[in-house]
């Protein structure tokens, strides 16, 4: 209940703060997708794309300085860390649908992104420590206790709610634009409620909010490599449906990051 309370309370004062027509929600509001926009785009840039002169160029995508002197560093040490780095994989080569996520998985994923550590803060580094994210998870596939829906989750008590379990959220084509989706066990959703850390930094807190929807994004991405799972960050998604699916207004709350995990071949339910 304290930790209700303090959420509430620095809410209500943030929301007294922060000028709503600020340099970084002009950013954010322009800078949305929706089903025309993608697919304009897509369709204005598919010769660049599909061009082999262009894949070339872009391989090692690096600066150089042919001038200054150059050091070899060591081999980096193989342990876990580097496994999960190493092994992190985006794209399912092959798929498997006969065996389903775990409870603990499903935690994992869960606490990987924002849960709590020993220091009774967030797995993720966050500007000020406000914590400005909030996580929500489309469950594709029911496990042991957990039936399939839209879940919400809550670090200060390492839960998750069920919000919406409604035909019209699994019906994932009107607000992902491609067939990515088809393989996918679960989607993850970033969101922010900018308030939270804009009454301090003001348009600078966007920056910090990006880093911080990114530092999760890529933990959920090494718990899910740890279980042999595929993660894919995606952004060909429409930002104003996928708001509407949770219920969120798209300017005080609203879609910063969507990750997808999927199961491959390698994934036998353990780690």
């Amino acid at each position: 209940m304290d930790d209700f309370k303090a959420v509430m309370i620095s809410n209500h004062y943030a929301n007294k703060l922060v000028v709503d027509d600020s340099l970084y929600q002009t950013f954010h509001q322009n800078t949305k997708h929706s089903k025309k926009y993608l697919l304009k785009n897509m369709y204005q840039s598919r010769k660049l794309l599909n061009s082999s002169n262009f894949h070339e160029a872009t391989q090692l995508p690096e600066k150089y300085f042919p001038l200054a002197e150059s050091f070899s560093l060591k081999e980096p040490t193989h342990d876990v860390i580097y496994q999960c780095l190493n092994e992190r994989k985006s794209q399912v080569t092959r798929p498997i649908k006969d065996i389903t996520l775990t409870d603990q998985v499903i935690s994992d994923l869960f606490w990987s992104g924002y849960g709590k550590n020993k220091k009774n803060t967030r797995v993720v580094p966050s500007g000020g420590a406000l914590y400005p994210l909030e996580l929500y998870a489309l469950i594709l596939e029911s496990t042991e206790s957990l039936s399939k829906g839209l879940y919400h989750y809550s670090p200060s008590k390492h839960e998750i709610q069920l919000i919406r379990d409604d035909e019209k959220v699994f019906n994932t084509s009107d607000y992902i634009m491609m067939d990515n989706i088809k393989y996918s066990s679960v989607i993850f959703f970033i969101t922010a409620i900018f308030k939270r850390n804009t009454f301090k930094y003001d348009a600078r807190a966007y920056r910090y909010t990006l880093i911080e929807s990114g530092a999760m994004a890529q933990n959920i991405s090494l718990m899910a490599t740890k279980y042999h799972l595929v993660s894919t960050y995606f952004g060909g998604v429409d930002d104003y449906e996928v708001e509407k699916i949770l219920s969120v207004d798209g300017k005080r709350e609203s879609l910063v990051n969507c990750l997808f995990i999927s199961k491959e071949g390698e994934w036998n339910g353990k780690d």
